[in-house]
C-alpha cells in the first residue's frame, strides 16, 4: 500500500512540474502570420530553427506590462537560440500594441491579432467561457511543437521572474 502511495504522489509531483503541460501543450503550434506594431507580417515560421516563446498578452494588464522586461532580457541571455513574440488580442488595436513597445521599450515582435484567430487557435476557450486568461505563455521547440504553455497563477509566480523563467529555459535549450 505504501509503494502505491509513493508511486502515485510521485506521478502526482511530476504532473506538476513545468514541461508536463496542460491538454493545450503537446501538440504542433498552430501557425499564425500577424503585423507587429509597424505593420510588418510575422510568422511562425519566421521562428523556424530556434526555441519560441510565445505570449498571448494585453497591452493594459499589468502582470503583462511587469513580463515585459523578463521577455526582453530572454533574448539577449540566450543569443540566438530564443525567440520571443508577443501577441495582443482584441479588443487591444495596433495603436496600444505601438504605444506599448514604446513605453516598455520591447525589442521583440509584439503582435496584434485583431480577429483573435491565433488566440483561437492556441488557447483553445470553449464554452461556456469564450474567454481566456493572460499572461498566457506557450513554448514552441525547434521544430514547431508545443513543448509547455503556462498560464500565471498565484502558484508559479517565480517563473515569471528574470531567474525562474531563465532556468526553466536553460532546462529546454541549456545554458548559453
Amino acid at each position: 500500500m505504501t509503494r502505491i502511495l509513493r508511486s502515485l504522489a510521485l506521478l502526482l509531483a511530476l504532473c506538476a512540474l513545468p514541461g508536463a503541460g496542460s491538454e493545450l501543450s503537446n501538440r504542433p503550434a498552430p501557425v499564425f502570420r500577424l503585423p507587429d506594431s509597424k505593420g510588418r507580417m510575422v510568422s511562425l515560421a519566421d521562428f523556424r530553427g530556434k526555441f519560441l516563446v510565445i505570449e498571448f498578452m494585453s497591452t493594459t494588464c499589468p502582470h503583462c506590462q511587469n513580463f515585459a522586461p523578463v521577455l526582453e532580457g530572454l533574448q539577449s541571455h540566450f543569443k540566438g537560440k530564443v525567440g520571443v513574440v508577443s501577441i495582443a488580442s482584441f479588443p487591444d488595436n495596433a495603436a496600444a500594441v505601438a504605444q506599448f513597445v514604446q513605453t516598455y521599450k520591447v525589442n521583440y515582435p509584439v503582435l496584434y491579432d485583431p480577429s483573435n484567430s491565433a488566440a483561437m487557435e492556441y488557447l483553445k476557450p470553449a464554452p461556456p467561457n469564450y474567454g481566456f486568461s493572460i499572461p498566457h505563455v506557450f513554448l514552441v521547440d525547434q521544430a514547431g511543437f508545443i513543448r509547455d504553455d503556462i498560464l500565471r497563477s498565484n502558484s508559479n509566480l517565480d517563473l515569471f521572474t528574470t531567474q525562474g523563467f531563465t532556468r526553466m529555459l536553460e532546462g529546454y535549450v541549456g545554458r548559453r
